[in-house]
C-alpha cells in the first residue's frame, strides 16, 4: 500500500467523520497540496525517518506552493504534525510497521508578537464606526469591545441574545471550506456553521449599553425592511450570513482608508484583552471572556505591558532625592580625547563633597 492509498482510507475513516470541517480541510491542505505530491507514490515500508526528515528539509528550503521559497517554520510544523497522526494511525492499524515521524527534527518557531491597535488608532476607528452605523461597521463594533472571534461575530443569532438581560450566547462559529477545488468560481467554497472552537469558547457575555442600542438599531431595521422580526443571523440585511471574508477585506480597506497600520481582524480580539488587562480585569476573568480553555493561555499572550504602557509608567520614575536641573551643566559623556583621564585625587575629592 501506497502513503496516496493508505492517505484516502486514514481521511474517510478517522479524520473526516469525527473532525470539524475546518479540521478536516487543514489535514486535507498539508497532505494533498504538500506531502503526497513528493511521497505519495512511496509505498509505506519505504517511508522510514531519513525519507521525511528530508522531505521536511527540503520543505523548510522550497516549500512556499506561491514563491517556491522557504516554508515558515510553523507551516513546516504543521506538516510534520499532520504526518504523525498519519502515520501514528497506520501503525495502529498495521499498515505500517513503526512511526518514522517522532526522530525527525525541525526548527522550533517562535510565537510571533502580538499585535494590537495604539490607543490613537483605536479612537480613530470608532469615530468612523460610530459615523456610519452599517452592519460591517456593526459587527467590527462587536468585536471591538467583547473580543468574540470573526467567526463568533459573523454566526451571532438573535435567538441566542437575551435582551432583557443584555447577555449574548456565544455557541456557534462560522468558517468559508473548500467543497471542490475544481468547481467553477464561486462554487468551490461555502459557508459552514459549526459549535464553538472549544468547549470553553461557548460563554455568554453581558454586552455594553451600546452595543445592546445597535442591536436594538438592526432589529428595528430588519423589521421595517422587511416587515417581520429577524430570526436569522444578526448582521445580516437579507436573511442570509455577514460573510467573513467580505468582513475582513472590508476592514482591510478601512485601514487603508483612514491611514492606520495593517493589523489583521483577528488583533481586534488581542486589542480587546490587552485593553481590560490594563484596566485591572484579572487574567481569570479575561480568559473567561474570549472563551478560552486554559488561562495560562491568556497570560502567556497577554500578561504583558504595553511600550505605550511602559513609557507611561517610566515617565513616573524620578530619583529618589530631588536634583532639579543640575545635571544639565555636568559632563555626562566620555572625554573629548580618548587619552584624556580625570586624576583619581580629584575624583576622590569630588565624592567626599556627597558623603
Amino acid at each position: 500500500m501506497t502513503l496516496n492509498e493508505w492517505t484516502g482510507q486514514w481521511l474517510a475513516t478517522y479524520v473526516k467523520p469525527v473532525a470539524k470541517s475546518s479540521g478536516y480541510e487543514h489535514y486535507c491542505d498539508n497532505m494533498y497540496k504538500h506531502i503526497l505530491p513528493k511521497l505519495g507514490n512511496l509505498p509505506m515500508s519505504q517511508l522510514t525517518t531519513a525519507v521525511v526528515q528530508r522531505f521536511l528539509n527540503d520543505e523548510a528550503q522550497h516549500g512556499n506552493l506561491r514563491t517556491g521559497g522557504p516554508l515558515s517554520a510553523k507551516s513546516v510544523k504543521n506538516l510534520r504534525v499532520v504526518l504523525d497522526v498519519c502515520c501514528k494511525r497506520a501503525v495502529a492499524d498495521g499498515v505500517l510497521t513503526a512511526n518514522p515521524v517522532p526522530e525527525t527534527v525541525y526548527a522550533h518557531c517562535r510565537a510571533k508578537k502580538l499585535t494590537m491597535l495604539s490607543d490613537n488608532a483605536q479612537t480613530k476607528l470608532e469615530k468612523w464606526l460610530f459615523s456610519d452605523l452599517s452592519l460591517n461597521n456593526a459587527g467590527i463594533i462587536l468585536a471591538l469591545y467583547t473580543g468574540m472571534r470573526i467567526g463568533e461575530v459573523c454566526a451571532a443569532r438573535w435567538k441566542d441574545y437575551d435582551a432583557s438581560s443584555g447577555t449574548l450566547h456565544i455557541t456557534q462559529t462560522v468558517r468559508r471550506v473548500t467543497i471542490d477545488p475544481s468547481a467553477e468560481y464561486g462554487k468551490r467554497t461555502k459557508l459552514v456553521f459549526s459549535t464553538a472552537k472549544t468547549e470553553a469558547s461557548e460563554r455568554s457575555l453581558y454586552l455594553l449599553e451600546v452595543l445592546q442600542g445597535l442591536l436594538t438599531v438592526q432589529w428595528e431595521r430588519f423589521r421595517s425592511l422587511f416587515e417581520r422580526a429577524p430570526t436569522e443571523t444578526i448582521y445580516s440585511a437579507v436573511g442570509g450570513v455577514l460573510d467573513l471574508d467580505h468582513l475582513s477585506a472590508y476592514w482591510r480597506d478601512v485601514l487603508v482608508g483612514l491611514h492606520l497600520p495593517n493589523v489583521r481582524f483577528h488583533d481586534i480580539r488581542h486589542t480587546f484583552a490587552m485593553r481590560a488587562i490594563e484596566q485591572g480585569v484579572d487574567a481569570a476573568t479575561v480568559a473567561g471572556l474570549l472563551g478560552h480553555a486554559d488561562v495560562t493561555t491568556t497570560t502567556h499572550y497577554y500578561v504583558h505591558p504595553r511600550e505605550a504602557s511602559m513609557h507611561r509608567e517610566m515617565e513616573a520614575i524620578e530619583p529618589v532625592g530631588k536634583i532639579g536641573h543640575a545635571w544639565q551643566n555636568t559632563r555626562l559623556f566620555a572625554p573629548t580625547h580618548a587619552e584624556e583621564k580625570i586624576p583619581k585625587a580629584d575624583f576622590y575629592e569630588k565624592l567626599q563633597k556627597f558623603v
